[in-house]
């Protein structure tokens, strides 16, 4: 679709660039600006409509996040994006051009912008500046102001498929100097939905050795001699997410081997693990009814509710107290 944009030279001000987190919107959003200001096929170039060089000083630019008609707005420490980096992007896409035939403003977690700040891009994106761009990136459009959607033209990004997504997490690890075979690739593709790039990001924190710690965790809460001394080990906000989505993963499976046979596991490092045979016997409303429950869970934490709180309910619901 972007290729057909570039193209035919009818270019939006604005783009929204909505879907899961770590599945290409930022990568996708560099390529565009390429194919736009690259020096040998972009829009004021002879070769225009080719694929972008990459190697051109335009196209190292972009992607380094250094180029000069390029602005990257991203939420600050207080995790939100304030009015006063829209009005430094009004002010730069204001100016004329310094090296390319236009400007462009990539705001980064878009649904990070407090009220003052959509309203302030509204009023831009209802009388943009010059030959401007914005493009927009968010995994939740659902946050971002009705008025401010309706005058982007969404680009729609999907998780990718399982196998597509372990064999980026292969050659990526690769890369990076932390390889893993195909098996760990599997299940960072499978507990991330299709999300290659959150899985990475997963690669410095070790999943592996963190599925064995919930594991063992899940052994001494079935066990009631441990269980008055078992707690959760961890109380911060993301980290009890992450765990959260890990113990969904270990639970979908025990009902799947249970119901089915072990043959349908999707994390087949599982099988013969002692818990995971523990966790088969269970029945399938059991299994499903923790499910529900870590959902709430979940959406809980994402409310903003007290991590501590729900570590101390997530204990007593995993050890089967009312």
């Amino acid at each position: 679709m972007l290729s057909k944009v570039v193209c035919s030279g009818r270019i939006a001000n604005a783009y929204l660039f909505a879907g899961p987190d770590g599945v290409g919107k930022k990568l996708t959003a560099k390529a565009f600006l390429m194919a736009l200001m690259c020096k040998k096929s972009g829009v004021r170039s002879p070769e225009f409509g080719k694929e972008p060089c990459g190697e051109c000083p335009a196209c190292r630019k972009i992607n380094d996040l250094s180029h000069p008609d390029v602005m990257w707005i991203t939420p600050g420490s207080s995790k939100n994006i304030r009015i006063d980096d829209i009005r430094k992007a009004k002010d730069m896409l204001s100016l004329k051009p310094y090296e390319s035939s236009m400007s462009a403003c990539v705001i980064e977690d878009a649904h990070a912008m407090r009220e003052a700040a959509s309203n302030a891009l509204l009023k831009i994106l209802e009388e943009p500046p010059g030959r401007a761009l914005f493009i927009l990136i968010t995994g939740k459009k659902e946050l971002l102001l009705p008025t401010v959607v309706s005058r982007c033209a969404e680009v729609r990004f999907n998780a990718l498929p399982f196998r597509k997504t372990g064999e980026i997490i292969m050659r990526e690890s690769i890369s990076r100097g932390k390889p893993v075979d195909k098996g760990t690739a599997g299940l960072l593709a499978y507990f991330f939905e299709g999300s290659p790039g959150r899985a990475l990001e997963m690669l410095e924190r070790d999943l592996v050795r963190r599925k064995s710690v919930v594991l063992d965790l899940l052994g001494k809460l079935s066990d009631e001699k441990e269980f008055s001394f078992c707690g959760w080990d961890r109380e911060e906000k993301e980290l009890l997410i992450e765990d959260i989505e890990l113990l969904m993963m270990i639970l979908r499976d025990a009902a799947v081997g249970g119901e089915c046979n072990d043959e349908f596991v999707l994390d087949k490092s599982m099988v013969g693990v002692k818990m995971y045979d523990v966790l088969k016997k269970y029945s399938p409303a059991r299994l499903y009814g923790l499910m529900e429950k870590l959902i709430v869970f979940k959406r809980d934490l994402e409310g903003n509710v007290n991590p501590k709180i729900v570590a101390q309910a997530l204990t007593l619901e995993l050890a089967g107290e009312k």
